[in-house]
C-alpha cells in the first residue's frame, strides 16, 4: 500500500470523526439548552406565585384516530327504559322518570350502577368516572378510546346534580367506528406543556395548577366524522385548559 493511499484513508477517518463529534456536541448542546430553558421558565413561574407540582420531563405516546358520532347512539337508544329522551344534534339528552339520589361520598358508586345498566345508559361499559372533570354540580364519565380517556364532549356522559343532590337526567355523546390513523406518536413532556401555557399567557399570576392528565380531544370534524389526537390537560383554578402537544396550541373547554 503506497503512502498517498494511507494518507487518504487517515484523512477520511479524521473527517468522519470530526463530523461525528460535531453532531454529538450540537445535540448535547440543544438538549442541555432546552433543559436549562425549561428550568428557568419554571423558576419565573414560581416568582409569579404560580403554584404547581414538579412536572415530569419524559415524553408520552398517543394516537391520532377518527370516529363517527352520528348513528350508533341513535340506534342503541331505542332500547332505553325508565326515561324520556331526545337528540340535540348528535347528543342524547335524557330525563329519568324518577330522579336518582346521590349520597355524599358515594357519587361514583351510585352512578356506576346507572352507567353499567344497558337499559338506562347505552354503551355504558365504554365509559369510566372522571374525578378530575366532575364538580359539585356535574358528574362526568369519559369514554375510553385507543387506551386513553376522551376529554371532549364528543365522548362523554354528563349527569347534573341539583341542590338536593338528585340526578334528573344526563346528556351523552358516543364515538363509534374508531380507526387509528397512524402509529403511536410522541407527545411533549408535562414540563414543556406547562411552560408553553405560561409563555402563551394562559396562566395568570397567582394561579394554581391542580392536576394534569393526558387525554384525547377533538382536533377537527370532517364529513360527520371526528378526528382526535392525544393532548394533555391541566386544571387551573377549576378552569380546564388543554394543549396540543405537537402544535403547541392552547385551547379551552
Amino acid at each position: 500500500m503506497n503512502f498517498k493511499r494511507i494518507q487518504g484513508i487517515f484523512l477520511i477517518i479524521f473527517i468522519a470523526i470530526d463530523v461525528f463529534l460535531f453532531v454529538f456536541y450540537n445535540r448535547s448542546s440543544v438538549t442541555n439548552s432546552d433543559s436549562s430553558s425549561g428550568s428557568n421558565i419554571l423558576e419565573e413561574m414560581r416568582k409569579d406565585q404560580i403554584s404547581f407540582n414538579k412536572p415530569a420531563n419524559s415524553a408520552h405516546e398517543g394516537f391520532y384516530f377518527s370516529a363517527d358520532n352520528t348513528t350508533a347512539l341513535r340506534q342503541q337508544a331505542t332500547g332505553l327504559q325508565q326515561q324520556s329522551y331526545r337528540f340535540d344534534g348528535t347528543e342524547l339528552v335524557s330525563e329519568f322518570k324518577r330522579t336518582v339520589t346521590v349520597p355524599k361520598g358515594k357519587t361514583k358508586k351510585t352512578l356506576d350502577k346507572i352507567v353499567d345498566n344497558p337499559v338506562l345508559v347505552a354503551f355504558g361499559d365504554s365509559y369510566s368516572y372522571s374525578k378530575q372533570l366532575s364538580t359539585n354540580t356535574e358528574v362526568v364519565y369519559v369514554q375510553r378510546v385507543a387506551s386513553g380517556p376522551v376529554y371532549s364532549k364528543y365522548g362523554q356522559i354528563r349527569f347534573t346534580l341539583n341542590s338536593e343532590r338528585r340526578v334528573v337526567g344526563y346528556s351523552q355523546n358516543y364515538l363509534s367506528d374508531v380507526k387509528l390513523l397512524k402509529e403511536k406518536t410522541k407527545t411533549i413532556s408535562e414540563e414543556k406543556a406547562l411552560t408553553w401555557l405560561y409563555q402563551y399567557n394562559e396562566l395568570s399570576n397567582g394561579a394554581r395548577v391542580d392536576w394534569d392528565n393526558l387525554a384525547y380531544t377533538r382536533l377537527l370534524t370532517a364529513r360527520g366524522s371526528t378526528c382526535s389526537s392525544q393532548r394533555g390537560l391541566c386544571n387551573q383554578n377549576e378552569r380546564l385548559i388543554n394543549y396540543d402537544p405537537e402544535a403547541g396550541e392552547c385551547l379551552y373547554r
